[in-house]
């Protein structure tokens, strides 16, 4: 089963402060997407009536476009899945997918955290011209197998090959994405941390 997971996710793509209002832009150092090689992150999946397990890991950190850009390594159902991201005081790229650069980087996380921000990332992939929608929700606690945290949620919609995909992501600060919510042309679905390992 092929299932583009991180849309936010690839999401993706995603995205987270303690409990504070969100009325006003915050100036902070908050990593949202703590990028350190050996960083994993484990992940329960719920899609198309089956549960899969999941799991992303950094395996390098490379210099591109003047950025320390990750490559994050995806495994699921038997499948790996290569991205790269950056994460930085203006927000969380995606710079690849699969090893096909995305021209610019899609930003999926746009910093410093303010409710109601939106944004529309327009880029390239293999010479499609392709756009998703982004918004910053607002801040809300979840529970997760891995526990509690404080998040910020990000919504994304876009379309890629006439089929719409729409995803919700929850970041928590110093950790990344502990939850998400996704469909997929149609096919709902639900990603929850259930581990995490941040090197220090």
């Amino acid at each position: 089963m092929r299932t583009p997971i991180f849309v936010s996710a690839v999401c993706v793509s995603a995205l987270l402060l303690p409990s504070l209002a969100l009325t006003q832009e915050k100036k902070t150092t908050t990593n949202y997407l703590p990028l350190k090689v050996g960083n994993t992150w484990n992940y329960e999946v719920k899609a198309g009536g089956m549960e899969i397990a999941a799991s992303q890991k950094v395996t390098k950190i490379e210099k591109k476009d003047g950025k320390d850009v990750a490559t994050i390594e995806t495994t699921i159902a038997g499948q790996s899945i290569n991205e790269q991201m950056s994460s930085t005081e203006k927000g969380i790229y995606r710079h690849s997918y699969q090893g096909v650069d995305v021209d610019p980087p899609i930003l999926i996380m746009q910093l410093p955290v303010k409710k109601g921000d939106t944004w529309t990332s327009k880029f390239k992939i293999m010479g499609q011209e392709l756009s998703a929608s982004m918004k910053t929700e607002g801040e809300e606690k979840v529970t997760v197998p891995a526990g509690k945290y404080d998040a910020v949620v990000i919504s994304m919609e876009m379309e890629l090959m006439g089929q719409k995909i729409t995803s919700k992501s929850w970041f928590a600060p110093n950790v990344g994405i502990v939850k998400q919510q996704f469909n997929l042309a149609g096919t709902e679905g639900t990603m929850e941390l259930k581990e995490v390992k941040i090197e220090k």
